[in-house]
């Protein structure tokens, strides 16, 4: 008997150690969760527009999360757990005072009362977390922290292990730059905390990246050493810099005006937002169908660029029930409103310019997305990919709606990509080395803010729609530092749609979403 209580004392001491080893216990985790916080983007009407998540990361409010958090705010709204069983309540205001160029990355600070009073960072006493482990190995187990959307507004806590590790050039330096994780992560997640065993910091979770046939995901975290090389050599630039027209004298809410067209049958389309087909073949057809949002009604007009011959529309019953759900609208409704045109290149030769341009009637500035159909990337391909522009005019900088683009694959075999070319058709890089592209949505293969487009779709014509996959592809251009623009001197942001390295051909769907006023 003594021998089997031997054993037994042995084995329950074991699996201690073992629980010990690969999860924090209930007091840890209960600790951490005190230093995690929902942050909601809040627009120029104190309105919160998206949320994410933070940590504290001192006691006077320094808070870290990830740039693309941030990115659509004008204000930033901190809400606090009480207690691990209730929703965080919103207690202070804060100000970002740092973003990385180099990583998805951003420090705020809080520095006011919910109610906007304001406060001295030596009179904050915040639960914080300062200990971090900079070496981390494959298979580690791992703990996440966070507010995802599917939580319903409470803090959720998933647990997992480390699957890859990705070391890179970083500022002059060799680390690791990405973290993959099997730890369940979904939108809202992002910019909250991951921690070790011990309950120290090894990352900010970022991005989710998923596999449409096996269903299978896996989660992306921002590295604490590279997180540390940013911070070290003070590589954080200011917010200012790269936010709507912060870095200029002119006053964004106050530019206005698009491009004006009147249709042969009498309808007048203002505040026009032109989109231009580089050398679009002839002899196929395409859909191009506008849905405004928040009421906006749209018109629509498609035409020869050089002649200015062409065909408008304003209501059409055949896109009145298309509709769409993407990370930069949300669900946009169907909307007896919206207007299509099914058109040819009909220029008389093989390639033409053809510009579509939506607009409002009446002078109505408004938000709206537009639905291009029947595009394919061919063998032939026009060289290195569908070649388009947008017209930058001022009501779309105005309008403070950032333009985003969508590039969803139809056929089941296309990976698309999309890029801005230089003067030779390559892929330009912006002034850190990035390229100006987008592979895979949502994951480090995409330039600036690029979001996870799972459970994104949109309508088609016959009453089909497309469901977004992880290969698809979406780039966002934020306006706010075209302030030189007129309406008869824009701006103009070239794009290529292509597949990735071009090893793939298939029919897709292009998505624009923009405003103008």
């Amino acid at each position: 008997m003594r021998k089997v209580i031997a054993v037994f004392l042995i084995l329950f001491s074991l699996s201690g150690t073992i629980a010990a080893q690969t999860g924090l216990t209930r007091e840890q985790r209960e600790k951490i969760a005190e230093s995690v916080v929902q942050i909601y983007n809040l627009d120029a009407d104190g309105q919160p527009v998206s949320s994410g998540s933070g940590t504290i990361i001192s006691a006077d409010g320094l808070i870290l999360t990830n740039r693309h958090v941030v990115e659509d705010g004008s204000d930033f709204a901190i809400l606090v757990l009480s207690s691990l069983r209730e929703k965080p309540e919103p207690t202070y205001l804060a100000s970002v005072i740092g973003v990385s160029d180099d990583i998805d990355m951003a420090v705020l600070q809080i520095d006011r009362t919910i109610k906007g009073k304001k406060l001295s960072k030596s009179s904050l006493k915040l639960p914080f977390l300062d200990a971090v482990n900079d070496d981390i190995g494959h298979g580690d187990p791992i703990t996440i922290f966070g507010f995802p959307g599917l939580g319903d507004g409470y803090l959720v806590v998933t647990q997992g292990t480390i699957t890859t590790i990705e070391d890179d050039d970083l500022l002059g330096e060799r680390v690791a730059v990405w973290y993959q994780t099997d730890a369940e992560l979904s939108p809202g997640n992002s910019g909250g905390l991951a921690v070790d065993t011990d309950g120290k910091i090894i990352g900010i979770p970022t991005a989710v990246q998923s596999e449409q046939e096996t269903n299978g995901r896996l989660g992306g975290i921002t590295p604490w050493p590279a997180i540390q090389l940013v911070l070290k050599k003070k590589a954080l630039v200011s917010f200012s810099d790269t936010s709507n027209a912060s870095n200029s004298s002119t006053d964004v809410t106050e530019m206005t005006g698009g491009l004006s067209f009147r249709c042969s049958k009498g309808t007048e389309l203002n505040n026009g937002v032109e989109f231009v087909i580089k050398q679009m073949r002839s002899g196929f057809t395409y859909i191009a169908t506008a849905v405004g949002i928040n009421g906006f009604d749209p018109v629509l007009a498609v035409y020869d660029t050089k002649t200015r011959d062409g065909q408008c529309n304003d209501d059409n019953a055949k896109a009145a029930d298309y509709e769409a759900d993407l990370p930069t609208t949300g669900i946009v409704k169907p909307d007896s409103t919206s207007a299509q045109i099914t058109f040819q290149q009909e220029s008389g030769k093989g390639l033409a310019d053809v510009s579509i341009v939506v607009g409002g009637a009446d002078e109505n500035g408004g938000e709206f997305i537009l639905i291009l159909e029947g595009m394919v990337v061919t063998p032939q391909n026009d060289g290195d990919g569908d070649p388009f522009q947008i017209a930058i005019r001022p009501g779309m900088v105005g309008s403070g709606v950032p333009v985003a683009l969508y590039m969803l694959g139809i056929s089941p075999r296309l990976d698309p990509f999309i890029f801005i070319p230089d003067k030779n058709g390559n892929v330009l890089a912006d002034n850190n080395g990035k390229d100006f592209s987008c592979d895979d949505a949502g994951t480090r293969a995409c330039w600036g803010v690029s979001h996870d487009l799972s459970g994104s779709y949109v309508s088609r014509s016959q009453g089909r729609s497309v469901e977004a996959d992880e290969t698809d592809a979406s780039i966002q251009f934020d306006l706010g530092s075209f302030t030189d623009v007129t309406v008869d001197k824009p701006a103009y942001i070239p794009l290529d749609m292509s597949s990735s390295e071009k090893q793939s051909r298939g029919d897709y769907i292009l998505v624009f979403h923009a405003g103008t006023q």
